[in-house]
């Protein structure tokens, strides 16, 4: 093999990083999109709070679902094919909403976004990690993972722009017109990579253990666990921050949007920072549980603190939006290394499918929060109040898991558990065979 191949396919690596990142961008608009049209939507269409927290909890009601039944194709597909089929069911779920509207559409077009967007993020992160070595996927993992921060980053000022001067019905639009480039994008320059975990990962490439052995492990349990509350935490955030902003602290319309960038805007070297100290510590030897593990749970611990603390040791609003923002995206770190750590533990004839069930039971926690925190804006006294509680559960629930993340995670005790399973596997099959071949006449 020519010196020039391995460059080559470390460039089209990065481009096809880069391609990802831009699917994360919209797929993230896409999230964005209802909270940031909620005031106008419910306006117009006469829905109450606990109506839309409904509506969009519904985006959930087939996401896990449906990112396990990819997850699995996605183990004898190309993601070539997988991806651009995720990119045409985005466009075609938004689209209808550019030119009409009613209560029963708004359901039918966040399921079926939900069934689209369910398997996105850890399909991305699969493709990804077959051009990269499991030690320097941290970074090209932050580097899409950044692909959400700039989606709501700028889906903010620019779809409250388009709102403004156009109509909610043309930010969606937008949005689906941006799927559909995406996916002919893909197919002229998208495509997996070669590179296999190896000796770094759970085992031999054809090696396997059954499903039960690997979501029963208590890292597995653990860490997506962890994913499930910052979940949580990052559905609160794109469905009601825009409209606690707007309804609770008073800013304007135009003020939220531009607030709203601000507060995403944070995650960006919040994830960054932590993606290269977790590889830079992996680089230098420290075991995946504290450059992982650990810190993936120290950093949801001080969300939980954050979102407490804009809760009762603040009143200025933009002292409680900086807070607040800090909270929510400090916990998105897990976004990053809970993937890592589940391909860290899985073989890779299993990786795809191992991804997308962690991502699906964590995502979870989508469908639950904001039907939750509607239903405590409409029975509570005031908005203020109800916005309150649903932060404190949120705020609770992060410090309490990141102390079961603490005693349970542990990549390199899981892989070996993996690999041992895998050997007392072969051993028996093979004295199996010897003993059957020792009983057969001659």
């Amino acid at each position: 093999m020519s010196t020039r191949e391995p460059v080559k396919a470390n460039m089209r690596g990065w481009v096809v990083t880069a391609l990802l990142a831009l699917f994360m961008v919209i797929n993230f608009m896409d999230k964005a999109i209802l909270g940031i049209v909620a005031v106008p939507l419910m306006q117009e269409l006469n829905i109450d709070p606990a109506q839309f927290g409904m509506i969009a909890s519904s985006f959930f009601l087939f996401f896990s679902v449906s990112a396990i039944g990819f997850g699995f194709m996605a183990n004898r597909v190309s993601s070539k094919i997988v991806l651009a089929l995720l990119a045409g069911i985005w466009g075609l779920s938004q689209l209808p909403l550019a030119f009409f509207a009613s209560v029963p559409l708004l359901y039918f077009s966040r399921i079926l976004l939900g069934i689209g967007e369910g398997p996105a993020y850890p399909l991305a992160l699969h493709s990804c990690y077959t051009w990269f070595a499991d030690d320097r996927r941290n970074v090209p993992s932050s580097m899409i993972f950044q692909g959400v921060t700039a989606g709501l980053l700028i889906s903010g000022p620019v779809l409250t722009y388009i709102m403004i001067n156009h109509s909610w019905h043309a930010a969606f639009l937008l949005l689906g017109v941006a799927s559909m480039v995406w996916m002919v994008l893909w197919m002229l320059f998208g495509g997996d990579g070669q590179v296999k975990n190896s000796d770094k990962g759970a085992g031999a490439a054809g090696d396997r253990v059954p499903y039960w052995v690997l979501l029963t492990d208590r890292s597995f349990l653990a860490n997506m666990l962890l994913y499930w509350t910052s979940y949580w935490i990052f559905s609160v955030m794109f469905t009601w921050i825009p409209a606690y902003m707007s309804k609770v602290l008073g800013y304007s319309a135009q003020e939220t949007g531009w607030m709203f960038m601000v507060f995403t805007g944070v995650n960006i070297p919040l994830v960054f920072i932590g993606s290269w100290l977790s590889q830079r510590m992996l680089k230098r030897g420290v075991a995946s549980v504290y450059a992982r593990g650990w810190l993936s749970c120290v950093f949801v611990l001080l969300g939980g603190v954050c979102i407490l603390s804009s809760l009762y040791m603040v009143e200025n609003p933009t002292a409680r939006v900086l807070l607040l923002a800090l909270g929510c995206n400090l916990p998105q770190l897990t976004f990053v290394l809970s993937s890592a750590i589940v391909a860290e533990i899985s073989f890779d004839s299993q990786r795809s499918a191992a991804m997308s069930i962690s991502s699906a039971l964590a995502t979870t926690g989508g469908l639950v929060a904001p039907a939750l925190i509607g239903h405590l804006i409409s029975n509570s006294s005031t908005l203020s109040t109800g916005y309150e509680q649903g932060f404190m559960v949120s705020a609770v629930l992060a410090i309490c898991v990141s102390l079961v993340g603490v005693m349970f995670i542990n990549p390199e005790a899981s892989r070996r558990r993996m690999q041992a399973r895998t050997i007392a596997s072969t051993a028996g099959s093979t004295s199996g065979s010897m003993s059957v071949a020792m009983r057969e006449p001659s």
